[in-house]
């Protein structure tokens, strides 16, 4: 969001942010060859230059002595620039460009450095620049440093994917400034301890050896088995909500042992909720032990987050050996880059979400590009070819209170048909899903299927005002517009008619044509085309009982005469006789004229929704074959 600060994660590219984690590893990679902080800002700033495509770079710092303030420490450019950039610094009052990104903790554009009231002006004129964007170095939530990017002198437009690609790169150089400062620092003041260094080289060994299992995809697991082996200690990792996601012990153990801190017999103990609690804004805490909670050792916690968001804890157990320092140093490092790592999988895991709701509400829309989204569902796995229908979810009240949720609807009717291409969107109506219809069996029967789902679905919502719709069949991305004008429809049908005792659901097929009549009528005035249409056969006695429940099995076997006595269980001449007491009492001619019979269809259509037909008695003919005799109307 160019002029303003741009959301950090908010639909994150897995290609963008593999870019900045390889960019970032060549960096690290050169961490062990560089000899002081400046030589790696400076690599900093050339990767990141590269990354974004622009000319200029220059990094500040926070000052250890007036925390508000950033001062200049490196800069990349055609030339150098180093020394210009250390005379300035950035965070005063009147720069509320740096202290918009220090406040919102996110990258900051400014689309014309000129004009725009945020920066100082005499720098930004003094600099040459045009346009600018500015990115938070983001460690433990708190901003230790500012990346200014710019082009020199020349217009810039800062993208989405630019914000997503420095945001990511400037997480990860801020981890490196925190290696690189502690490196330096270990190495001025324990340079003549052999034992130091050798504990330093393990410690970053094992924070390449993670950021190497990240760059590969590689999983909780393998991070776990990465921790206790560098510390020599079983460990855990486990989410926010403590559910434990990884545990390993150290390959020497004999036996398998692992952390049992916040396993479900442990965390619920009194004496374990009062550790925990203490550990509330710390970054790192020593617990136990705790005898009368059945944990004889001591545990190292360190809380999981990544960009302020709290993700889990990562937990070592003293085991076979003491903890010591480096214990302490690989378990806060290594929560960090299991943090990147969490973070990366949930962007990925959002992005792919986006982009099956993205592609369901273009296609609803009626997108014409079908290229376009034939390429998008082909990126994502899915065969728009395949038969689908489309369902909408809404509140039976024109005026809905908090509409359902699209991912909850997919999972739930994923889960129920057993098929993970459920496409949700939210859409003005509700939610919009569109699914794929069960292979290897009937179109009439796929939909049926999907509409009990629908139906278990809603219901699942625990709310009873949530109806459904399902449109007919479709089989290419151009279709699905007139789907959801199906469906919108049937919805409108299912609010006029049904008397909704909980959720109800119906299809486009449970309608037929009649659904374009209904959909535009009120009840009052489909309930006067029905008694206008079939009056008499309306009252209330078993002889017009019988009659109108014959005309409906007419109609429902396509008026066949023959197949609606076998279905009734009486003889033709039956049928016939009572047609024609039907033309009789109604005027109509229902068995020759096809106006007459579209009235009749649509009245029929109408009592149906409506629950007022007399119940559907089943008969057949005897085994002989003789007919049944002549029943009397």
């Amino acid at each position: 969001m160019l002029g303003g600060a741009a959301p950090r994660v908010s639909s994150a590219d897995s290609a963008a942010f593999r870019e900045a984690i390889s960019a970032y590893g060549e960096v690290a990679a050169a961490l062990d060859e560089i000899e002081d902080l400046d030589s790696f800002l400076r690599l900093v700033a050339k990767k990141i230059c590269e990354l974004v495509q622009v000319r200029r770079c220059s990094i500040y710092l926070r000052d250890e002595e007036d925390p508000t303030i950033f001062r200049g420490r490196v800069g990349h450019a055609d030339q150098d620039i180093d020394r210009h950039v250390r005379r300035l610094v950035a965070g005063s009052e009147a720069d509320r460009f740096t202290r918009e990104i220090v406040e919102t903790k996110q990258p900051v554009a400014l689309t014309n450095a000129l004009t725009d009231p945020r920066p100082i002006r005499s720098t930004m004129r003094a600099w040459n620049v045009r346009s600018m964007l500015g990115v938070p170095m983001l460690l433990r939530g708190e901003v230790e440093g500012i990346i200014y990017l710019d082009n020199d002198g020349e217009p810039h437009s800062f993208g989405p994917e630019a914000h997503e690609i420095a945001s990511v790169f400037a997480d990860l150089a801020a981890v490196g400034v925190m290696q690189a400062r502690a490196a330096a620092d270990l190495k001025a003041s324990v340079r003549s301890i052999v034992q130091q260094n050798r504990l330093m080289r393990r410690a970053v060994a094992l924070d390449e050896r993670l950021m190497r299992l990240v760059l590969d995809g590689a999983s909780l697991t393998a991070m776990a088995e990465a921790i206790a082996e560098a510390t020599g200690k079983p460990c855990a990792i486990h989410d926010a909500s403590l559910r434990c996601l990884a545990a390993a012990s150290p390959s020497h153990l004999q036996e398998r042992i692992v952390p049992r801190l916040l396993d479900d017999d442990h965390r619920d103990h009194s004496d374990v909720r009062a550790a925990l609690a203490a550990t509330v804004g710390r970054p790192l805490a020593v617990i136990g032990p705790l005898p009368d909670a059945g944990l004889p050792q001591r545990f190292i916690v360190v809380p999981v987050s990544a960009a302020e968001e709290h993700l889990g804890y990562l937990v070592l157990m003293e085991y076979g050996s003491r903890f010591t320092r480096l214990d302490s140093h690989i378990a806060t490092h290594a929560a960090i880059t299991v943090g990147l790592g969490l973070a990366a999988e949930r962007r990925v895991a959002a992005a792919e979400w986006d982009a099956r709701q993205a592609l369901a509400a273009d296609l609803v829309r009626g997108n014409r590009d079908t290229t376009s989204l034939q390429r998008r569902a082909e990126h994502l796995g899915i065969d728009l070819s395949a038969p689908r229908v489309l369902c909408l979810v809404a509140s039976e009240s024109q005026e809905p209170g908090p509409p359902p949720s699209a991912g909850q609807i997919a999972e739930t009717l994923g889960a129920l048909l057993g098929d993970g291409e459920v496409l949700a969107a939210g859409v003005a109506e509700g939610v919009v899903a569109i699914v794929r219809l069960p292979e290897n069996v009937p179109a009439l029967e796929g939909i049926a299927a999907v509409r009990t789902a629908l139906a278990d679905t809603v219901r699942s919502l625990g709310r009873g005002d949530m109806i459904g719709a399902v449109s007919t069949r479709c089989t290419a991305p151009s279709q699905f517009e007139r789907a959801y004008a199906e469906a919108r429809q049937v919805m409108s049908c299912v609010r006029t008619f049904l008397d909704l005792d909980g959720p109800m659901v119906l299809s486009a097929d449970d309608l037929g044509p009649g659904r374009l009549f209904l959909a535009a009528s009120d009840r009052a005035e489909a309930d006067r085309f029905a008694e206008d249409t079939l009056g008499p056969l309306l009252a209330d006695n078993d002889g017009m009982r019988d009659l109108l429940n014959t005309l409906r099995v007419f109609f429902d076997c396509s008026r066949s005469v023959r197949r609606a006595a076998l279905a009734l269980g009486i003889h033709e001449n039956t049928i016939r006789y009572r047609l024609s007491r039907i033309d009789e009492l109604t005027g109509l001619n229902v068995n020759g004229d096809s106006d007459d019979q579209l009235a009749v269809q649509l009245a029929l259509l109408i009592l149906r929704l409506e629950g007022r037909l007399p119940s559907a008695p089943t008969g057949q003919l005897e085994e002989t074959g003789e007919p049944l005799e002549p029943a009397a109307a």
